[in-house]
């Protein structure tokens, strides 16, 4: 009988956040649920530490990058639900049962998303927000909701929003299916980065919800930061490009004509900042 979720992670070299994964993991308590881990290559002691826990694992061969590794998660599942996690995201105690029960009472709810902290409230202090979902600007660009701003009493009620983080996120595995496409449910073309945002507009576009329930918390101490365009390597510069482009041409339809003016201006002035800039990353544009 397969478990009710099945939580599913993909590794690469992470083992410095593997006791913090698996503590989190430990402490959702009133849900069935397996775990799956799906590591890309790792050159680290990775492996040998998450065997240890004892989920079951797939060991990829070389790095097929974020996509491509979920999407074999998504094939081998059994489950009604799948929670995405991130191996650097932390659950707080019962976070995965309230995300399932607010799921649970509507069918037509394909994803639910915690309030996810950079860094956990403590005593009086508010936490930083990690992300409240995903939303799309109207020039098409994608932000993390209320990413680095103090928490505050607004963010305490259940409500819809336009996309789920990939960081950590419970589907519905009917809806993903439903809107899986040639590329796979997470486009395989992506690798990493955008993915998260591609699938949440093919569910938007299907009218599948996606829901934030704050009262589920998790910390995600994720390496690449808001704000933090200097120290990223042109690789991650030029991927991020490449993919927030190939979103745009894959997802945009005649309904979405209001919006043109405003990416071409938008995707000019980045293009002039990066010719100027950042020769080095017009290598994205091809």
């Amino acid at each position: 009988m397969p478990q009710k979720v099945q939580i599913q992670i993909v590794t690469h070299n992470s083992r410095p956040h593997l006791e913090r994964l698996f503590l989190g993991i430990q402490k959702q308590t009133g849900v069935d649920y397996s775990v799956l881990v799906i590591d890309n290559a790792s050159s680290d002691a990775t492996i040998d530490q998450i065997l240890t826990y004892n989920p079951d694992t797939i060991k990829n061969s070389e790095n097929i990058g974020f996509a491509k590794a979920h999407n074999q998660g998504f094939e081998r599942c059994e489950s009604d639900y799948v929670l995405v996690l991130n191996h650097d995201v932390e659950l707080q105690e019962n976070c995965l049962s309230k995300m399932l029960q607010v799921m649970e009472q509507d069918e037509s709810i394909s994803a639910v998303i915690p309030k996810i902290y950079k860094s956990l409230p403590i005593a009086n202090n508010s936490g930083i927000i990690d992300g409240l979902g995903i939303s799309i600007k109207p020039w098409g660009k994608m932000v993390n909701i209320d990413e680095n701003k103090p928490d505050k009493a607004q963010n305490s009620s259940t409500r819809e929003v336009w996309g789920a983080s990939g960081s950590c996120v419970l589907y519905r595995l009917n809806a993903l299916q439903n809107v899986r496409d040639e590329y796979g449910i997470y486009d395989e073309r992506f690798w990493m980065y955008k993915e998260d945002a591609d699938l949440s507009w093919r569910l938007n576009r299907a009218k599948w919800k996606t829901v934030l329930v704050p009262d589920a918390v998790a910390q995600h101490l994720r390496s690449v930061q808001k704000g933090d365009r200097l120290t990223r390597t042109d690789k991650v510069k030029q991927v991020s490009i490449h993919n927030h482009l190939l979103m745009l041409k894959k997802n945009l339809r005649w309904r979405d004509w209001w919006r043109v003016p405003m990416i071409v201006v938008y995707e000019f002035l980045k293009f002039i900042y990066i010719l100027l800039f950042e020769r080095q990353n017009l290598i994205a544009y091809k």
